[in-house]
């Protein structure tokens, strides 16, 4: 999808808007409802060290606003408009801004979907247009929850599902980038896009234990990942995975095995990745603590033969903790996790992050998947030790104030390269209506 559809799109909106107005007055009209949702986020950021060193700015703090709206007509359960307008600002930056970190008004969504039913617990989707993707745990594909700006597709979907218990979604898409102007926005499927098929199936260790299975493929004209001589860039690479998760408690846990197989100008990509997530909610003791151990094993290479490195694709910024400092490509780590609620409404965790390069001859990268630090020179492995500790407080069904900090103490892997320490604040208010 371009630019060019936009007079259909605007088509949508107007068709979305007076939909909800009118359900909104007069209540349902010949099987139309409508309905107007939303949020807005105020969050204020420090970094001490920032980029670890690396950057030219070492210092920076600001403040973003973020508001979003969504409004939608359904009729029945069968057909629903829906349109999402978005606005972000921020305040106080003194590194150059990223295209997430501020943007006039613009569609997050725009999408048009039908619903068929068959039997009592079958139906089949399909969504077309502006749409967000968030699957998993948002180890490949989430909608950068942490960035001011999130993350929207251009995309056509098809989804089955019987009951609660069965989901296979078939869809093609392209990343959205943002631009500076209102309604301005655009994909750019000739050189980005991606396909998948994502299926979601009971376990066989029985009720409330499901499996992920699914496929990706990306196609990329201007790959991060260049030859060796600095020329080339396009990438085609097929991600195939399975996750393993459970909603039942005491016992916890999400495990996922990745592959990636494809090629890169011309060498042909072999990496891969696995994450392990174990852990026990004491639902009987006072604060309910729970304890989980979080491992990853995150392949890497050097610049010559296959590569290795692994791509995280559409992955969540703060995968490892709200300061975001490091991407998963190229690393292992052991991350054990307390958090506990000492009120209903308080839930505060605490957790120390041990990480190490899978090959001291590959990168050091950071979100989204960008160059932070080159090679350590004597085969330096240790990244460091980050230390986290979060708290967020519901303060009423529709408002929450979050509390997070993060120190990042640089290993020998970072210090001789020329990296250091990392410290990150952040304060952040929701309310939602």
């Amino acid at each position: 999808m371009s630019s060019s559809t936009s007079p259909i799109r605007m088509a949508v909106i107007a068709v979305t808007c007076l939909g909800g107005v009118s359900a909104i007055a007069a209540g349902p009209l010949d099987g139309w409802t409508g309905s107007i949702s939303g949020h807005a986020r105020t969050m204020q950021e420090t970094y001490q060290g920032l980029d670890l060193g690396l950057g030219p700015v070492k210092d920076d703090a600001w403040v973003h606003q973020r508001v979003q709206v969504l409004l939608t007509a359904d009729y029945e359960e069968t057909f629903r408009l829906a349109s999402e307008f978005t606005w972000g600002r921020m305040w106080g930056k003194d590194s150059p801004l990223a295209p997430p970190d501020q943007d006039e008004v613009d569609f997050l969504q725009l999408y048009a979907q039908y619903r068929l039913h068959w039997g009592e617990e079958d139906s089949l989707t399909f969504k077309a247009g502006r749409q967000t993707l968030y699957y998993g745990s948002g180890r490949l594909l989430a909608a950068r929850e942490g960035a001011n700006q999130r993350l929207a597709h251009d995309a056509l979907l098809l989804s089955w599902k019987r009951g609660d218990t069965y989901q296979v979604d078939a869809f093609v898409a392209s990343p959205v980038e943002i631009e500076d102007g209102a309604f301005d926005n655009t994909s750019h499927p000739e050189r980005v896009r991606f396909w998948s098929v994502y299926g979601v199936f009971p376990s066989p260790l029985g009720e409330g234990h499901a499996v992920d299975l699914y496929y990706i493929g990306l196609h990329d004209e201007d790959s991060v990942f260049l030859e060796p001589n600095g020329e080339g860039g396009r990438e085609l690479r097929h991600t195939v995975g399975t996750r393993w998760w459970n909603k039942t408690r005491p016992v916890i846990y999400n495990t996922e095995l990745i592959f990636q197989f494809g090629r890169v100008g011309d060498r042909d990509i072999v990496a891969g990745a696995g994450s392990l997530g174990l852990g026990y909610e004491f639902t009987q003791t006072p604060w309910q603590p729970t304890l989980m151990l979080r491992a990853d094993l995150i392949s890497g290479g050097g610049p010559d033969g296959d590569l290795h490195t692994f791509h995280p694709l559409f992955q969540a910024n703060n995968y490892f903790n709200e300061g975001g400092f490091l991407s998963p490509s190229n690393l292992y780590n052991l991350n054990p996790v307390l958090s506990f609620k000492p009120h209903p409404k308080l839930e505060a965790s605490l957790g120390v992050n041990f990480l190490w390069r899978f090959s001291a001859e590959d990168d050091v990268y950071a979100p989204p998947l960008q160059r932070l630090a080159g090679p350590a020179p004597d085969g330096e492995r240790y990244l460091g030790t980050a230390f986290n500790a979060a708290l967020t407080w519901k303060m009423t069904e529709k408002t929450e104030l979050f509390l997070g900090y993060t120190h990042h103490e640089a290993g020998d892997s970072l210090t001789s390269v020329g990296a250091g320490n990392e410290d990150y604040f952040q304060a952040s208010f929701r309310v939602e209506f």
